[in-house]
């Protein structure tokens, strides 16, 4: 069984890393994760990742604010791919790929609080930071 947690941990992953290695589909997950553990942020792992607002600047993870559809292709293998690392990640089967990082982004955005936190992994298009504030 897999829980509705899960589920919306399989969608940031589906959005936001499909395109990845799988190793930066684990790097993902475990943002969101982190960010349950961390008392700044919401504590389960549907309000971590639409966590945010409505604008495309306030959300957490981009793909909830980009004003296209956040419904996945349910019959693709990357939607499948997504589900298994979300499971992993969640319960802790998995090997840390990006530490405590809580944020992350493309290589070609440049965000006004990345200069607050410290690099701790690139994984291929992303840069992954702890020490957000």
């Amino acid at each position: 069984m897999i829980l509705y947690e899960v589920m919306c941990i399989a969608t940031a992953i589906y959005f936001e890393a499909r395109g990845e290695p799988l190793v930066g589909r684990f790097a993902v997950a475990e943002v969101v994760v982190n960010r349950m553990n961390d008392p700044r942020y919401p504590s389960d792992a549907c309000s971590v990742v639409y966590d945010g607002g409505e604008t495309y600047r306030e959300c957490a993870f981009s793909f909830y604010c980009d004003g296209k559809s956040d419904q996945p292709d349910l019959n693709s293998l990357s939607w499948y791919s997504a589900q298994l690392v979300a499971q992993a990640v969640y319960e802790g089967r998995s090997a840390p790929v990006v530490g405590d990082a809580t944020h992350y982004h493309a290589r070609w955005v440049h965000p006004n609080w990345a200069r607050s936190g410290y690099v701790v992994a690139t994984v291929n298009d992303h840069i992954f930071y702890r020490g957000v504030k």
